[in-house]
């Protein structure tokens, strides 16, 4: 055995074994071979590459030396070492010649699986491993490969695990990967990609052409012109979104991003990732903030993104478009006679209807419970406007088939105009609401179109709404009572409570001026408890103070009156002054009653079932009044002052007059007159039959102290 012992000393562990005269070969313990060095390529007659891979058994005779040579190979052990057996073995060369050898076998330790080396050499060499310092270069060289080897095969291992990592991520991720041929237009999928292509998890190929079909065709032309700019290097990468069509016929959404490969200028790498749980996400929730869930038409958010490219497209056009606001009329009354469910179908069939009239490029909107916006493009002048809003009024005017019936619901609309009106979105709306607003203090089912004077009530209104805000965190109310007064005694049987407001740069602010606000913006409610908790304060301190025992008179708004909580917080706060039910009369108008008459009976029972007196305030100014008399639970008529006025100037008003005192006796009703301000009204009134009277002949609003002062005087004064 003839060793380079120059070569053997060289600091790399490859050319230790390369510079040996033996075949050193490491083999596996199913006889495959792992490395072969020079010599060992010499002896077999091959290259490093026909032996790498080969089953060393096939190239051992007698067969016997092969079994032999296997089971050494699986018992050997790291503690063996080199053994220098020498065992005679015939070799099958490439040519198919044989050889004879002497083999050697050693171990070494593999991370991953046994490994051993063999060692051959031709028989007639002289005195192999005859000394110590021989056997000791041989086993030099061995292990600094044997190192070598382990080192490049755990680096190869964390590779593999780190591929392994990597596909598990894009499984995760559900992304796969893939290699565009541009000399062929092939497309190699990864099988991540394979599986994300509607395929099993195999990898496949198909061509460029192919992709593009499988591709949504609305999004094919920008996905194929993203490819084929980076083919043509105009942009060294692309990114892109688009739907694939899988097989099956399912649709999906994908992310494709994809670059050159900087080695080879001819491919292109990418990689496709699958959005469609994100993207369902993603258009769940911009359906959530933009559409209304009821109807499915935009809601306010949708309107103002809709609003602003109708503009855009409008000014860009030199065209006009307006902006209607609708308001379902008395809806809550709808609601409330109908329920929840059938108010829901209403709207629904009200939303289809306007849906129906609108043209493609129009847009539908429902910005809250019984509100809806129109945005009418195409508008050629003021006229075209108003036939459009009045075709909508007429049509949503026709009855509904909800809940086995026809209901009728009418509209108020407010209308804006661009680029009359204003050039902006809001204050467009701004407009319409204003508009829509003068609509419904008209009394509805009407439509209006916005004026600057329409803007100035709106600027004075908000202004109006502000104070009135501040008026209730600052106390600036308060209450004067007016008389109640028996016809037969002459004595005062009760008092109504009238709020006044303290404005203190306007001054006394008039109910009138005040109370419809406070009514439309829901305000009318915190004021409406203050009333009824100061008054009935009062009234137990008359009481302390020993004063008659008057009956108290309070009114109720509509938003009150619909307060299904009502007749508990009127108990509670009656709890609380120390009163009871029957010293509280509540008036409400006869309107409030007739617009929903089975909800307003159920509430008056609740209340009078408590102890509470009701009155009807300003009766017969109404339409629907003897109608519905008789299915209400009440108390008392008011006749309304219009009427009062009339006495000994008109016939018409007296006989108006009689007739409602006439009909409250038929009924055992009690009858209240107001508005009386003369001898003449008191004397006819009496001789009517009327109860009671109220107005300023008797005693005009006055603040409680002054109420007192009356009292007390007429306390002191004899007979």
């Amino acid at each position: 055995m003839t060793y380079a012992l120059e070569s053997v000393r060289s600091p790399a562990p490859i050319n230790l074994v390369n510079a040996l005269g033996e075949a050193v070969l490491f083999v596996a313990t199913d006889g495959h071979v792992r490395y072969a060095n020079p010599a060992a390529e010499r002896l077999f007659g091959a290259t490093a590459c026909s032996l790498d891979g080969c089953d060393l058994t096939t190239r051992i005779t007698p067969r016997d030396s092969a079994f032999d040579l296997i089971a050494r190979l699986r018992e050997s052990t790291l503690a063996d070492g080199l053994i220098p057996r020498r065992d005679p073995v015939e070799i099958l060369c490439e040519d198919g010649q044989t050889r004879s050898a002497l083999l050697d076998i050693g171990s070494c330790q593999h991370p991953h699986e046994n490994v051993q080396f063999v060692v051959l050499r031709e028989p007639h060499t002289d005195q192999p491993y005859d000394t110590p310092e021989q056997v000791e270069h041989l086993r030099e060289a061995i292990d600094l490969l044997t190192r070598q080897v382990q080192e490049r095969m755990r680096a190869e291992q964390a590779l593999q695990d780190s591929h392994r990592r990597l596909l598990a991520a894009q499984r995760v991720a559900r992304i796969g990967h893939w290699d565009l041929d541009l000399v062929t237009d092939e497309l190699q999928l990864s099988p991540e990609a394979s599986v994300l292509f509607g395929h099993d998890d195999r990898p496949r190929s198909m061509t460029r052409e192919a992709l593009i079909e499988a591709t949504h065709p609305d999004d094919r032309a920008a996905l194929s012109f993203a490819l084929l700019r980076l083919a043509n290097g105009e942009t060294p990468r692309f990114s892109i979104r688009h739907r694939l069509l899988l097989p099956n016929g399912e649709e999906r959404y994908m992310l494709a991003e994809g670059e050159r490969a900087g080695d080879t200028p001819g491919r292109i790498l990418g990689i496709h990732q699958d959005l469609t749980d994100r993207e369902k996400t993603e258009q769940a929730l911009f359906k959530l903030v933009n559409f209304d869930a009821l109807t499915g038409l935009p809601n306010r958010t949708g309107l103002r993104t809709r609003l602003r490219a109708a503009l855009e497209d409008a000014e860009r056009q030199g065209e006009s478009l307006a902006v209607l606001l609708l308001d379902i009329d008395r809806f809550t009354s709808i609601n409330s006679t109908l329920g929840h469910d059938a108010g829901d179908a209403l709207l629904r069939a009200f939303a289809q209807r306007l849906q129906n009239l609108l043209r493609p490029r129009d847009t539908l909107a429902r910005l809250a419970a019984d509100e809806f916006a129109v945005v009418l493009t195409e508008i050629d002048n003021l006229e075209q406007a108003k036939e459009r809003a009045n075709a909508i009024l007429q049509h949503c005017s026709e009855p509904f088939a909800v809940s086995g019936g026809q209901h009728v619901a009418t509209s108020s609309i407010g209308v804006s105009l661009f680029p009359q009106d204003a050039h902006g979105k809001d204050d467009l709306l701004r407009h319409a609401t204003g508009a829509l607003h003068e609509a419904k203090n008209l009394g509805g089912h009407t439509y209006r179109f916005y004026t600057q004077e329409l803007n100035s009530l709106a600027r004075e209104q908000l202004e109006l709404e502000q104070a009135l805000r501040a008026a209730i965190r600052q106390q600036e109310f308060e209450l004067h009572y007016q008389p109640q007064t028996g016809l037969n005694r002459g004595d005062t049987v009760g008092v109504e409570a009238l709020i006044r407001w303290h404005h203190p740069e306007r001054g006394m602010v008039s109910p009138g001026d005040f109370i419809p606000l406070a009514e439309k913006t829901g305000l009318i409610v915190p004021i409406g408890d203050w009333v009824l908790r100061t008054a009935t304060r009062q009234l137990a301190e008359w009481d302390r103070l020993g004063l008659p025992p008057l009956r108290l008179a309070i009114n109720l708004s509509a938003r009150q009156f619909a307060d299904p909580e009502l007749p508990e917080r009127i108990l509670e706060t009656l709890q609380a002054a120390g009163l009871a039910p029957e010293r509280l009369e509540v008036e409400i108008t006869e309107s409030v009653l007739v617009e929903d008459i089975d909800a307003a009976a159920a509430m008056l029972q609740r209340l009078v079932h408590l102890g509470v007196s009701v009155a009807i305030d300003d009766f017969g100014t109404g339409q629907s009044s003897l109608r519905y008399l008789r299915r209400l639970p009440l108390t008392t008529l008011k006749i309304d002052r219009e009427f009062t006025w009339g006495i000994g100037n008109d016939p018409d008003d007296e006989a108006i007059t009689r007739a409602i005192i006439g009909l409250a006796k038929t009924l055992k009703l009690r009858v209240l007159a107001e508005g009386v301000e003369t001898e003449q009204q008191h004397a006819f009134l009496r001789e009517m039959g009327c109860d009671e009277v109220q107005g300023f002949l008797l005693g005009r609003p006055m603040p409680a102290t002054q109420l007192e002062h009356e009292w007390q005087k007429r306390a002191r004064t004899p007979g």
